[in-house]
């Protein structure tokens, strides 16, 4: 049955695959391609641009100065606060590992306490059944 399925599937697929290529020629195939390509707007000729714009305003140029000092001290700024951040966690982390160590040893007794007291009452029972079968 899944077998039949698959294959069913697998013809819809294919079919489907075949009537959407066969739409998309139909649209297209009456439109040119070369007709795009013949527009010369896209590649335009910059080089004869270049000779009219050096000649005046190399004199009004204007330069942006760097501070290194003050990139740096950000930067040492930035670095610190980021450790100290990191200490944080890092204590935040302990604290909350220690935690759950002891949470993990308090549910560890418990779990033993019961189930030691649960031991005892099952042997206890099999020694007051014995008891009993032997009078």
């Amino acid at each position: 049955m899944a077998k039949k399925f698959s294959k069913f599937l697998m013809f819809t697929a294919l079919a489907g695959a075949a009537a959407a290529g066969a739409y998309y020629y139909l649209q297209n195939k009456n439109s040119s391609y070369s007709d795009d390509m013949d527009d010369d707007d896209d590649y335009d000729d910059f080089s004869d641009d270049l000779d009219d714009d050096t000649e005046g305003k190399d004199s009004t140029r204007n330069y942006v100065a760097l501070n290194l000092e003050k990139a740096e001290e950000a930067a040492g700024e930035a670095a610190q606060t980021v450790g100290d951040a990191a200490k944080e966690a890092v204590e935040a982390a302990k604290e909350a590992a220690a935690d759950a160590a002891e949470t993990a040893k308090e549910a560890a007794k418990e779990i033993a306490e019961t189930t030691e007291s649960k031991i005892e009452e099952f042997f206890d029972d099999d020694e007051s059944d014995e008891d009993s079968n032997s009078i």
